[in-house]
């Protein structure tokens, strides 16, 4: 059995659903019926959809932190509900429930604490009845306080120099309902088969489940009921997936198709709860859009295999090649050895060249967001309001929004170190655009996403990735082809694959999805 860390939720989400066919409760019921004591000014205002599609507005939660430090890390010792009610019972909301998207450890906790006050029985114990028995599901239990028998044992290393046995840092009873359960694939393919074939839930059910009730703010994105509805291609994709330190899990429905995709991983490269990484954590992602990508039809690049290079059967290669103004690289050989360097403005890396490239347009666009990236790199903003919409007026224009930005930026040097540079690195969109900055910093690159309306106005605006700065400035290439090098980023700290294709004038750097060219300095 593998740990599906937060693939719990969908499976929490439908013992709910469960009672809620019953007549025990609605998706309507304030939280405030079950735990009249937790949050007073608030709980009355939190229904059990709120908690189920993380829009809750909580600052409460666990194994996660905001920038204002609300939010517990789980510990190895046992909690109870009534310990953990206590410890936030002072806890505000962020926004008004049902009105924003916020994801949310503690809310499921609250959602298995809900299935015992309502059914009487333990959630274990209700879980194994209402769920697991039904669907078939005899490798699926909940993680108990026993070690479970042959459970897989997890990893950390992925994409480093070697794997390390790592145990769990912290006691399953901090997770409860929202990542404490472990499974096999096969009983995840019963579940999911449950859930189709109508065993489980009326399909008036299974729509409430699968219906877009909250949007999460990333293209087209929405949070169904303890599952995320997606798109892949022009396709509905219906999944959840999981991380956890040394697991990491999918499980996914193309309901057009008909088709099931789970994935169980008992490798991640580092400890996700605590550590900055600069690559990936999992693969699971990469390797579930490349099966989806398979089953639609398309074709997915094999991992090439490496080819021995005779004297004289490539193109010369050893030449410097400038990708932009400020960003070049340079191949060598020693021997039957080529290496590629990066070289031109720092920091960067070959692996983060599509954060560090200047995608910058001359046009009102790009003025609206240097101008902001301008204002929070120097904390000046004076002029800035004119640069917003009327909504975002109400922010930009008052103390309150400007402190706000002023403690963001306090917080980036505070853990990220000296800041050094900006770039607008992606520019997408027609009449409205997301413009995406990135701002580099001592040890991590952090974006912020500007929604700039077709009036060249700040409409709104969102945390992009952060990832830690990079400082891989040489990488070994593979041959493949007489003119085709292959970068392993796997060995890399888990970044992603490059492959270079080199012609006489210039070569083209890509990653599969985007090509990057770049021409011969001094050919």
């Amino acid at each position: 059995m593998f740990s599906i860390a937060s693939l719990t939720k969908s499976l929490t989400a439908v013992g709910i659903m469960k009672l809620v066919e019953d007549g025990k409760l609605t998706l309507e019921t304030p939280i405030s019926t079950c735990f009249p004591d937790f949050m007073p000014d608030y709980s009355k205002d939190i229904t059990i959809q709120h908690l189920l599609n993380n829009s809750s507005g909580m600052e409460a939660n666990i194994g996660r932190t905001d920038d204002n430090g609300n939010g517990l890390m789980p510990e190895k010792t046992l909690i109870t509900l009534d310990e953990l009610l206590e410890k936030f019972k002072s806890s505000k909301l962020k926004f008004k429930p049902g009105t924003g998207y916020d994801y949310n450890n503690f809310g499921y906790l609250l959602l298995a604490n809900v299935i015992e006050k309502v059914s009487g029985q333990l959630y274990a114990d209700f879980m194994q009845q209402a769920i697991f028995k039904p669907a078939g599901m005899k490798n699926t239990a909940i993680t108990s306080f026993k070690s479970l028998n042959q459970k897989a044992q997890p990893y950390l290393g992925l994409g480093m120099d070697k794997f390390k046995k790592f145990n769990a840092p912290f006691h399953p009873s901090w997770l409860k309902g929202a990542a404490d359960m472990n499974s096999t694939t096969v009983d995840l393919f019963k579940f999911m088969q449950a859930l189709d074939n109508g065993t489980l839930l009326k399909s008036e059910s299974m729509n409430k489940l699968y219906t877009s009730t909250q949007a999460m703010g990333v293209n087209e994105m929405a949070s169904g009921l303890g599952w995320v509805i997606d798109k892949k291609g022009d396709e509905k994709w219906i999944y959840n997936n999981g991380l956890l330190p040394g697991y990491a899990s999918v499980m996914g429905s193309l309901p057009e198709k008909n088709i099931e995709i789970i994935i169980l991983s008992n490798a991640t490269s580092v400890n996700p709860v605590v550590d900055e990484f600069q690559g990936e954590v999992t693969f699971v992602p990469e390797i579930t859009d490349k099966i989806i990508s398979l089953v639609q039809g398309k074709i997915v690049e094999n991992l090439p295999i490496p080819t021995k290079i005779i004297n004289n059967s490539i193109v010369n290669v050893t030449k410097e090649y400038q990708l932009d103004n400020e960003h070049s690289l340079l191949i060598k050989k020693e021997g039957n050895t080529y290496s590629l360097e990066t070289t031109g403005k720092e920091p960067w890396s070959i692996f983060t060249y599509t954060f560090s490239r200047n995608a910058t347009e001359n046009d009102a666009f790009s003025e609206t967001a240097l101008f902001f990236a301008n204002a929070m790199s120097t904390q000046n903003f004076e002029g800035l309001i004119n640069y917003a919409n009327d909504q975002m007026k109400g922010f930009l224009g008052t103390e309150e929004g400007l402190g706000q930005l002023k403690g963001m930026w306090a917080n980036f040097l505070q853990h990220a170190g000296k800041f050094t540079s900006y770039n607008i690195y992606k520019i997408e969109g027609d009449e409205v655009k997301n413009v995406h900055i990135r701002f580099h910093f001592e040890t991590v690159d952090i974006g912020i996403v500007l929604s700039i309306n077709a009036d060249h106005k700040i409409q709104g605006m969102f945390m992009d990735d952060s990832v830690k700065t990079i400082h891989i400035n040489t990488a070994k290439l593979i041959p493949i082809n007489k003119n085709e090098f292959f970068i392993n980023g796997h060995q890399n700290g888990g970044m992603q694959d490059l492959k270079i294709i080199i012609s006489n004038t210039g070569l083209i750097l890509t990653d599969g999805s985007i090509n990057f060219k770049a021409e011969v300095i001094n050919p």
